[in-house]
């Protein structure tokens, strides 16, 4: 499940998609997720992007597997200067079911954290989280 609405009035700003989630069955994974794409940008003929977290390919796996109870989940990202759209919804991979509850989309400050980063972003400069407790 997804939707699309324009980036203008959030340029600059940090944004959370949360919402209430439980699971059932869930063999592979599922999820949030929230698109910010740069029309002036393309790859291969569609609006690039510059922002991404689906709570699975990122960072950290975040995502939900199994059978849970309602939990809070968010995703958090910056819609930079040049953003032109915003795509967000839930997903499952696979087998199962997930129910979504109380979704909201909000601006948040920076003390926040963001949970996804740019595609192709580059690297940390250096090691980080080397005692692997993140």
């Amino acid at each position: 499940m997804m939707q699309s609405f324009s980036a203008t009035q959030y340029i600059g700003k940090r944004l959370r998609l949360s919402g209430y989630l439980k699971s059932d069955s869930v063999t592979s994974w599922g999820g949030l997720w929230m698109r910010i794409d740069d029309a002036h940008q393309t790859r291969n003929g569609y609006p690039a992007s510059v922002g991404f977290d689906n709570m699975h390919d990122g960072i950290k796996d975040r995502s939900i597997k199994g059978t849970t109870g309602w939990q809070n989940y968010s995703v958090v990202l910056d819609v930079p200067e040049g953003a032109t759209g915003i795509s967000i919804g839930f997903l499952l991979d696979g087998p199962g079911t997930i129910w979504l509850s109380n979704s909201k989309v909000e601006v948040v400050g920076n003390d926040v954290p963001v949970t996804g980063r740019a595609p192709n972003s580059p690297p940390p400069d250096g090691p980080t989280n080397l005692s692997l407790t993140q």
